[in-house]
């Protein structure tokens, strides 16, 4: 560990090199507010793979001096920029987890030449304010006569890890134990969010949001909404995290993260401003119906139940408009869910083949009884359900009875559509939306037959889409994009001598065509 001197004020930090010899980007990251640099601890070895690694503490956390000043955004920006500078860091990307996603935003805000990527961990841009008063008032209330952090940190800890471990917990008491109460709540409140879109406004490098499935602290809607701020963010749940995502699930964090910087190195793709305008209004008006549906229900009794399952980005289930959080890691009342709100009803003979293959037949159905009896709890058994009963058994069969919405369900009836529409332009215009709209992380954590036939479906799909416009493109002399999405076609399938051949080919025609008009 090193400390680095700004004026009076000391700065640790920590510069790891990477593994790989040919390393010459650095990951910079930035901790949340009450942590410090050990927060990465579990990370570090599956980022060190492929990158040099730039850790330190903010200022008035872990061994980093308070300073003097009154602590905000500007002066924490001010003191990264101050390292990276001393240390002659080149092509980096940053990281920040909560605050330090703030301070992410801010310096991405500036567009610096060297900055390739910004990655946010549960980074809430705009956090209602009222709800955040009063989380402020009960942290303070957890540590009213303390000097740190250390009794909210005992209070929380079981909420920031989804399985807290001695482990995880010994690293995050061990970070509030050296942040002081005065330091936190300078920066601990709400009123980060109109600098953090304007800044958000301005950065012109890919963004990627990644939050915890199990996050209740900052739940993975709340990240989601800087979607709206800024065309190039692109937003993943990781399945089975809470809000220390890179503790919960660090290799597969580092996968991802991994995956997007090589995405995007050396790439000039962006979302147009047309499709961006769609968005918006969709956006729009996705809220607005969603409010009108809610007033709806709350303004008239006896009508069906809402239930809203969300699948292909991370699981998440809305029953009348309130997220259900806990119990669907267990007795399989996620997979359960989802299969029948896909396929409405189903036999209890047809459940256990499924979900349990492996036992005979009395042991399965005795474990599709429990699966269903608590299932039947999570959905029923809460302040947000209405009189009627959702899930619905008899001896040989389960259905439910709700109006039920599905992402995945909508997907398969795009899909479906566009597959139906008879003029090669309306078909273009559908299959190339479809695309743009594609998931690299479809269906996190589903490993029955049924939901890996499914994903190998959809992704057949998109595959044929890809070829298609692949060769309507190229009669229409459009090689560029041709190139593009037979590039996406072989993603799917992957390379061969036959489709290396013609991304050749069409590279080729395109240059020539572009000399002929010079």
């Amino acid at each position: 560990m090193s400390c680095m001197k700004r004026g009076d004020l000391t700065i640790h930090y920590q510069w790891i090199e990477s593994q790989d010899p040919f390393a010459n980007e650095t990951l910079i990251l930035i901790h949340g507010v009450g942590l410090d640099m050990y927060s990465w601890d579990f990370v570090i070895p599956y980022f060190r793979k492929h990158y040099h690694i730039l850790r330190y503490d903010l200022r008035g956390h872990g061994d980093s001096d308070a300073g003097r000043e009154k602590r905000n955004i500007d002066l924490l920006t001010e003191d990264l920029t101050f390292l990276m500078k001393e240390l002659s860091i080149e092509a980096y990307h940053l990281i920040g987890q909560g605050l330090g996603g703030f301070i992410g935003i801010k310096i991405a805000g500036q567009q610096p030449d060297q900055l390739r990527t910004v990655v946010l961990f549960s980074v809430p841009i705009h956090y209602p304010k009222q709800m955040g008063d009063k989380v402020v008032s009960q942290r303070k209330y957890m540590v009213d006569g303390k000097d740190n952090m250390l009794a909210m940190g005992k209070e929380i800890v079981d909420k920031a890890c989804y399985i807290p471990t001695e482990a995880k917990a010994s690293t995050l008491l061990n970070a509030y134990k050296k942040v002081s109460t005065t330091v936190y709540f300078e920066l601990f409140h709400t009123g980060f969010g109109p600098d953090g879109v304007e800044n958000l406004r301005r950065i012109r490098v890919p963004i990627l949001i990644l939050s915890g499935s199990e996050d209740i602290i900052f739940p993975p809607e709340l990240s989601s909404a800087i979607l709206n701020f800024n065309p190039n963010a692109r937003c993943y749940t990781v399945p089975e995290a809470a809000f220390m995502i890179q503790m919960d699930q660090p290799k597969l964090v580092a996968d991802w993260i991994d995956g997007f910087i090589k995405k995007h190195r050396n790439s000039t793709s962006f979302i147009s401003l047309q499709e961006y305008d769609y968005q918006k209004h969709l956006t729009s008006e996705l809220y607005s119906e969603i409010r009108g549906l809610m007033q709806q229900e709350m303004e008239t009794s006896g009508q069906d139940n809402i239930l809203l399952v969300n699948t292909i980005h991370g699981f998440s289930v809305y029953l009348n408009g309130n997220r259900l959080f806990e119990g669907w890691g267990k007795r399989k009342a996620k997979q359960l869910l989802i299969y029948l709100s896909i396929q409405q009803s189903a036999t209890r003979e047809e459940l256990c083949d499924l979900f349990w293959p492996e036992a005979d037949l009395d042991n399965a159905r005795n474990r599709l009884r429990v699966a269903l009896h608590h299932l039947k709890q999570l959905l029923e058994k809460n302040n947000f359900a209405y009189e009627s009963p959702i899930l619905i058994t008899d001896r040989e069969h389960v259905f439910l009875q709700a109006k039920v919405k599905s992402d995945l369900q909508s997907l398969i009836d795009a899909i479906r559509l566009a597959n139906r529409l008879k003029g090669d332009e309306e078909k273009v215009a559908r299959f190339k939306q479809l695309l743009s709209e594609q998931s690299e992380n479809m269906m996190p954590g589903l490993y029955e037959d049924w939901f890996l036939e499914m994903r190998s479906w959809i992704e057949k799909q998109w595959a044929d889409m890809a070829l298609f416009l692949a060769d309507w493109f190229e009669d229409a002399r459009d090689y560029k994009s041709a190139a593009f999405y037979l590039e996406l076609y072989g993603s799917y399938y992957g390379e061969d001598e036959e489709l290396n051949d013609r991304m050749l080919y069409l590279k080729e025609p395109r240059n020539s065509y572009k000399n002929k008009l010079k």
